[in-house]
């Protein structure tokens, strides 16, 4: 395995774990139930990717190919907010806003889907290219959740209490 490889994947590994302290953080701080739950979400799948990235190093290491994991589509869209959903009700105090707390998460994914599609394009290693451009897809369903709950949050993205779009395909 190259440096430059090894590099990469040691900074995807990292910053997949920054985002676990991120929404860790948030599901402690913020003041919706089902906010708190959404982070919950997000930081289990950054244990995922954590868990992903750790065995395409090892596979690499040990020269052997990488098995892709698939990301389940009920795991995506089950958290996209309902405009009904009592979970909606303020549970404590948070020292974040949940908009702001949205707002860093938010932030985060983008800077991860942009990171993982810069490393796949510099990358002439098929199956490497391939491994990060499934990451950075992955990052940008979660970016999309997050946009939904911050539209929620201004009432924007619903048309007669429907959802306009959808993660699934």
């Amino acid at each position: 395995m190259s440096q430059s490889m090894q590099k990469a994947l040691k900074t995807a590994y990292e910053a997949e774990k920054e985002g676990l302290r991120s929404y860790l953080k948030f599901a402690k701080e913020t003041t919706v139930a089902s906010g708190k739950n959404m982070f919950l979400q997000l930081a289990l799948d950054e244990v995922d990717h954590m868990d992903m990235i750790e065995k395409y190093m090892d596979n690499l290491l040990a020269g052997k190919k990488f098995e892709p994991v698939k990301v389940p589509k009920a795991r995506i869209s089950e958290f996209m907010p309902k405009v009904s959903d009592a979970s909606r009700t303020k549970t404590e105090k948070s020292t974040v806003s949940d908009e702001t707390a949205l707002k860093i998460a938010l932030a985060h994914e983008e800077k991860a889907c942009a990171f993982y599609k810069e490393e796949a394009e510099k990358t002439e290693d098929a199956e490497l290219k391939a491994f990060f451009l499934k990451l950075s897809e992955v990052e940008m369903k979660h970016r999309d959740i997050i946009q939904a709950e911050l539209d929620f949050m201004a009432q924007d993205g619903f048309w007669f209490d429907a959802m306009e779009f959808s993660l699934e395909k």
